[in-house]
């Protein structure tokens, strides 16, 4: 090939577009490959994982981005008709968006969650306000990706945003469940209702820990392994017992034993006591939270004694139960003494007609 051959082939458009291509595409590699070994030496030195795992979400964007580049630069060398370039660029840039919107939500989860854990720095950031936060982060990240995606095509924003008030009307009547599930549950974050982790009892029956706090609704996973699903809206109005609430998880559960009358009350208590004593899931050896009895009251027919303990987790209560309910019937049994149960005499009298 002589050298007039070579400078024709060279400059010819498409040559070039396709040597810009490769170059974007080795030019992503190496800053893919460049980068992550300089910033790795960076965050070496500090003793969180959060950064590794922001570089880390970050690499896939970055090595993409450079070859986007390139093919919008390859487009220009092209010279398309205008229709064309258009349609092209567009589709390039809104790929550019939608790759860096996603990773912005990744990177934004990551940084709310790094600065929750971090005790007495971010007093705005917890563990509770989390959700709020990376829920606030993304929908503001989403309005500016929405703005930059309608400029790439050329949409007349100025009109878009004039009527938007209009439209935001007609939206709020047509989506006033979406919306009130949306402010309920920004209500929930900032109030700090419950939380992740925490084990609930709703007033329909429910039970069960919040295993997610999302935009819409609020997501229970109960002991029988179902996930119960409520709106946000519900959970705002509804009348919520947090099991896990206090300063500590653990709970103090309550068992009802009926004995006959004339049944020694010190004997009664020492049995129920020994019970809780050997039952498995009562919190033993915390003197503030040792099993204790209770001679509640003189019924009709019985006499009440109400046995205490404390459990450590909401999710064992109904062994507890079980276990407390079958060793006080056996152990009562076993002393001799009496469990009654509802009489009535019915005393039938003949009158003279």
């Amino acid at each position: 090939m002589s050298w007039t051959e070579f400078q024709s082939w060279v400059t010819n458009p498409y040559v070039q577009s396709a040597m810009v291509v490769a170059l974007g595409y080795l030019g992503g590699i190496i800053a893919d490959w460049f980068g992550v070994r300089v910033v790795a030496r960076m965050t070496a030195k500090t003793v969180t994982e959060y950064d590794d795992m922001i570089v880390e979400a970050c690499r896939p964007a970055v090595r993409t981005s450079v070859l986007l580049s390139a093919l919008y630069l390859a487009v220009e060398l092209n010279d398309p008709l205008p229709q064309i370039e258009f349609v092209l660029q567009g589709l390039i840039s809104s790929w550019a968006i939608i790759i860096w919107t996603k990773t912005i939500f990744s990177v934004s989860g990551l940084v709310t969650q790094w600065f929750a854990e971090i005790d007495g720095r971010f007093s705005a950031v917890t563990t509770r306000t989390q959700p709020a936060w990376e829920m606030a982060i993304r929908l503001f990240v989403a309005a500016i990706a929405a703005y930059f995606f309608f400029l790439c095509w050329e949409f007349d924003v100025t009109g878009w945003l004039a009527s938007a008030g209009i439209i935001g009307v007609a939206v709020g009547f047509g989506a006033k469940d979406t919306m009130a599930n949306l402010f309920a549950g920004v209500g929930i974050l900032a109030d700090n209702t419950y939380r992740l982790g925490d084990f609930l009892l709703l007033n329909t029956g429910e039970r069960g820990r919040v295993t997610d706090i999302g935009l819409r609704s609020t997501r229970l996973l109960t002991q029988d392994e179902l996930e119960i699903i409520v709106p946000n809206s519900v959970m705002a109005t509804a009348k919520i017992i947090n099991e896990s609430g206090g300063p500590n998880e653990c709970e103090r559960i309550h068992i009802d034993v009926n004995v006959a009358y004339g049944s020694d009350v010190d004997q009664v208590k020492g049995v129920l006591l020994d019970v809780a004593k050997h039952a498995d899931g009562v919190m033993h050896g915390d003197t503030d939270r040792a099993p204790a009895v209770r001679f509640t009251s003189m019924g009709e027919y019985a006499l009440t004694f109400q046995l205490l303990v404390f459990i450590e987790r909401p999710e064992l209560k109904p062994d507890v139960i079980d276990r407390l309910n079958t060793g006080s019937y056996r152990a009562l049994g076993d002393a001799g003494i009496n469990i009654p149960f509802p009489q009535r005499q019915i005393h039938l009298t003949q009158t003279e007609g």
